[in-house]
């Protein structure tokens, strides 16, 4: 993949977005939130306990499976961690690690298969059947097929609030990303943030 534009990157760290805009939500202890691509669980664990949310984490590394269980074994029912990968349908999908990042789009690294799970499957798998207050999405590239069908299936609008990280170097990057930006618009959702290719956020008002 393309690195991302340096001058975001250096507005992101220059605003300290680490610890203010990936934090600063307005959630509390019934809220729900999704971590797809939780990886070890560092931005989860923070803002379970900045709000007492109840987390689901979703990664299809068994190694950072087991990492998440050890990490999150005392917060009882308020974690739920599933061994899984999201997809745009239910088929078996290749995926590559590759350090610290697992996508189907860099096909570099050691080779899992996973069965692919659309949102709304997800969302079956964790038994969530009220509004997700806060999804999070660092999914190495895989963001643009998921976020296309979840607007055309409609289930874009069971999410609140979506934090997500575009990744640059995937065909036709910019083009899809205007256009799921402009579909969020239609449907309702206004920007809180926007680092382009670093992390933005966004938010349904309607």
């Amino acid at each position: 993949m393309i690195s991302p534009n340096r001058n975001e990157v250096q507005r992101w760290f220059r605003d300290n977005g680490d610890n203010t805009h990936i934090l600063n939500h307005d959630l509390n202890d019934k809220s729900v939130v999704i971590d797809l691509g939780a990886y070890t669980g560092v931005w989860g664990k923070i803002i379970i306990d900045k709000f007492n949310c109840n987390l689901y984490l979703l990664e299809p590394i068994d190694e950072f499976v087991q990492v998440l269980k050890n990490k999150f074994k005392n917060y009882g029912d308020k974690v739920n961690i599933f061994n899984g990968a999201i997809s745009n349908n239910n088929e078996d999908k290749e995926f590559f690690i590759n350090g610290d990042a697992t996508s189907s789009n860099i096909k570099v690294g050691e080779k899992i298969v996973h069965q692919g799970r659309t949102f709304n499957d997800i969302l079956n798998t964790f038994n969530i059947v009220s509004k997700v207050d806060l999804l999070q999405m660092n999914i190495e590239g895989d963001e643009y097929s998921i976020l296309e069908e979840m607007i055309e299936s409609g289930s874009i609008n069971k999410v609140k609030i979506l934090q997500v990280q575009f990744h640059n170097g995937i065909e036709n990057d910019i083009e899809r990303r205007n256009n799921i930006q402009n579909k969020l618009i239609e449907i309702g959702y206004i920007k809180k943030y926007d680092y382009p290719f670093v992390w933005e956020a966004w938010e349904k008002l309607k």
